[in-house]
């Protein structure tokens, strides 16, 4: 009886979504704050393509989530997309 009750609450513990403000963050990544504005920031290394050399680019929340949008439209309509002036 106590392995069925063990095996069903790792179960349901395995199940869990993810946890906290940060679920979104990637594995290599870490979390910094704007000191102008304040604001939270996602730092990463990024390489560019034909390149080993690394550079660190920092963005906000906001930002990541308009870019995937971005990369999101170009992908259904890449002819007919436009970079938007910011």
């Amino acid at each position: 009886m106590r392995p069925l009750l063990l095996a069903a609450v790792l179960a349901l513990a395995a199940c869990g979504g993810p946890r906290g403000p940060h679920a979104n963050v990637p594995k290599n990544a870490w979390i910094d704050e704007d000191p102008d504005t304040g604001d939270e920031l996602i730092c990463q290394d990024e390489r560019m393509t034909g390149t080993n050399l690394s550079k660190v680019v920092c963005r906000t929340q906001e930002e990541i989530d308009l870019e995937r949008q971005a990369a999101i439209q170009w992908e259904t309509h890449p002819r007919n997309y436009r970079l938007k002036d910011h």
